[in-house]
């Protein structure tokens, strides 16, 4: 394992990892420093952002809702894609409205994940302004800091099928929610279990790979690629960071990584945090 700012595994080590059925997780220096309280900046960032703020700072903007097919009234999304950083509020309704029948209207108890993305370009969109809230500033500054992380595994992972991209490569970070703003305290727990359950299904995502920079409590599991169980991945809440194979992956060797969030019944947690950073390519 290769000693930087961050631990990083070779590729070697990476498909011992796959064949083992053990998982490449590191320490990073700058998790348990610089960005320490990375999920408390979160959470002020999400009581700021809003279509307004998006608004704000964003000189281009794209805002529309999305509604799943058969389900239109009880999953949907309001989606707000900007020049600089891109916002996405996704609802589900909630654990008694979910079992109703989807009869034309919106229910007002709902569970939600909100989601803000940073791009390579956001940085610069962002000079436009005089002043940027330290919320933005911080996030795009994490973007700098672990880009380096992602560029060493593109090459040393997936060097293989360069010759099959765009020259754009895609660093994309985003800091996650799971909010569940229709609970009371009674029902609170429960509505963090449906929050869990519906917007955590196993899935792999359609990447090259990604970097799991953690999250405020234990929720995250992974499939193992031995075992094919469902593995807690418990150190994401302890100031590691965990490689992920995304979906294109496959083309190098290696086997995507299955992932979901499973509900964590610990009585007195509340808002959950999670930020990844997404490495993404286009194929010619």
């Amino acid at each position: 394992m290769l000693k930087t700012k961050h631990s990083l595994f070779t590729l070697e080590e990476l498909h011992n990892n796959q064949q083992q059925g053990t998982w490449p997780v590191a320490d990073s220096t700058l998790l348990s420093t610089k960005y320490k309280d990375r999920f408390e900046v979160a959470k002020k960032l999400f009581e700021i952002v809003d279509q307004d703020f998006f608004e704000k700072y964003n000189e281009e903007r794209n805002i529309k809702e999305w509604n799943d097919p058969l389900i239109p009234n009880k999953s949907y999304s309001h989606i707000y894609t900007g020049n600089a950083f891109s916002y996405d509020n996704d609802y589900m309704s909630g654990p008694i409205s979910w079992s109703d029948a989807d009869d034309g209207v919106k229910s007002p108890e709902v569970v939600q994940r909100r989601k803000v993305y940073f791009y390579n370009w956001t940085e610069e969109e962002l000079e436009l302004y005089e002043s940027i809230p330290p919320e933005l500033t911080y996030f795009v500054e994490m973007h700098k800091d672990f880009k380096p992380v992602l560029d060493y595994y593109l090459y040393e992972n997936y060097s293989d099928q360069a010759g099959l991209w765009e020259n754009l490569v895609l660093y994309k970070l985003m800091v996650i929610s799971y909010n569940i703003p229709s609970a009371t305290e009674k029902n609170r727990i429960e509505h963090r279990k449906h929050c869990s359950e519906r917007f955590g299904d196993e899935h792999c995502d359609e990447t090259l790979g990604g970097l799991h920079l953690g999250e405020n409590y234990s929720e995250f599991w992974a499939k193992n690629t031995k075992t094919n169980e469902k593995d807690i991945i418990t150190d994401l809440a302890e100031n590691k960071m965990l490689w992920m194979h995304g979906e294109h992956a496959e083309q190098s060797g290696f086997i995507p990584t299955f992932h979901g969030t499973i509900h964590n019944p610990q009585e007195d947690l509340d808002v959950r945090y999670s930020i990844i950073m997404d490495l993404q390519v286009r194929y010619k």
